[in-house]
């Protein structure tokens, strides 16, 4: 229980304690040494915390696989830019609002294997996006190609230049689809690096600082 002291000319707030009185001390300066032991546990505590955090990050910082994560996003590009071309020469749709679903399909496949929290995924899926958007505005021509002519795919490219093909693809982009593979880009980045909650966050922060 605290109870009001004198100092030589000062009242201070002073407690009870098992230590008995040192001679030339007075009671407020017995009292500033007590809490030193308190504060040694709190430092004590937070290096353990750190630790903790340490190891935490580690294990996310282990549990990356840039590898896979290349694979996937490969394999989803490619798909995604058929179903782009596809989707685009069937059903008409603009090229750019169907670009978007190339962004999330390559984000999300490549956050499920690679769980990567650095920055070179967000890259990589980007990278993967915008080659994606260009080969699937590719992919759409040859398919009105294909419609509107009653030829094969194999044909457009046998009767025709690349270079005519790609003129061809830039002739059909407009800023709103230039909107919408931004978009797509934005997509592919949020999501191809793994959702961390605030302690996982706090603990890469921590990790860093150490280094």
């Amino acid at each position: 229980m605290a109870e009001t002291c004198r100092s030589g000319d000062k009242l201070v707030n002073c407690c009870y304690s098992p230590f008995p009185a040192v001679p030339g001390w007075s009671t407020g300066d017995l009292v500033q040494t007590i809490p030193s032991y308190s504060l040694d546990i709190q430092a004590r505590m937070n290096q353990e915390d750190k630790q903790r955090n340490y190891e935490l990050a580690e294990n996310l910082i282990s549990e990356q696989n840039f590898a896979a994560a290349v694979i996937v996003g490969g394999v989803a590009t490619l798909l995604a830019t058929a179903i782009y071309g596809i989707t685009t020469a069937i059903w008409n749709f603009s090229f750019g609002f169907a670009a978007a679903g190339i962004g999330i399909a390559v984000g999300i496949s490549m956050q499920y294997l690679g769980r990567g929290i650095k920055m070179k995924f967000a890259v990589a899926a980007s990278l993967y996006t915008i080659a994606g958007c260009l080969l699937g505005n590719v992919f759409g021509v040859v398919m009105q190609q294909v419609r509107g002519n009653a030829i094969s795919p194999l044909d457009v490219f046998r009767s025709n230049e690349l270079s005519v093909i790609a003129g061809w693809s830039v002739s059909y982009v407009s800023f709103v689809d230039l909107v919408f593979w931004f978009v797509a880009v934005f997509a592919a980045v949020f999501l191809a690096m793994r959702p961390l909650p605030r302690s996982e966050r706090l603990a890469i922060g921590t990790y860093k600082l150490k280094g």
